[in-house]
């Protein structure tokens, strides 16, 4: 009983302290409707973009390129950005479809990501057998 009151009031301040425009010298956050994403740094290279649909409900897609010789992956979903900054990231996670170009095959998928600065960085996960996580780490342009 104690343990579930302290985690279901712990679940209401974190709700509380997300929640834009609650704070007296709160400055409004001014999101930004686009972003463009490029990876080079880590294989394989990505392509993305993500553009807002409501609120912080983003839609996204992503090209993958491996080799010309293994695969080409295109992923098509939607995230959920968090309305405040972690220090200096803005945190994000969402899922969505995995299409695949030589397998034929599509799977859904799961994704965790950030925003800071002018870079990014995500970790998706393929939701099917065998397959292992990806990551991305690039530059990300918003407008």
């Amino acid at each position: 009983m104690k343990r579930s009151l302290i985690i279901s009031i712990l679940v209401v301040l974190v709700l509380i302290c997300g929640a834009t425009d609650i704070f007296a010298k709160s400055t409004r956050f001014q999101k930004h409707e686009n972003y463009v994403t490029f990876s080079f740094f880590i294989q394989p290279y990505s392509f993305g973009y993500k553009h807002a649909i409501y609120g912080n409900v983003f839609l996204t897609g992503n090209l993958d390129y491996e080799s010309s010789d293994a695969d080409l992956l295109f992923q098509a979903g939607a995230v959920y950005m968090i309305p405040r900054k972690v220090l200096f990231f803005r945190l994000y996670g969402g899922g969505g479809l995995e299409l695949s170009r030589n397998r034929g095959v599509m799977y859904p998928y799961v994704v965790v990501g950030t925003n800071f600065l002018f870079l990014f960085a995500e970790i998706y996960h393929p939701l099917e057998k065998e397959r292992t996580p990806g990551y991305r780490f690039g530059f990300s342009f918003s407008f």
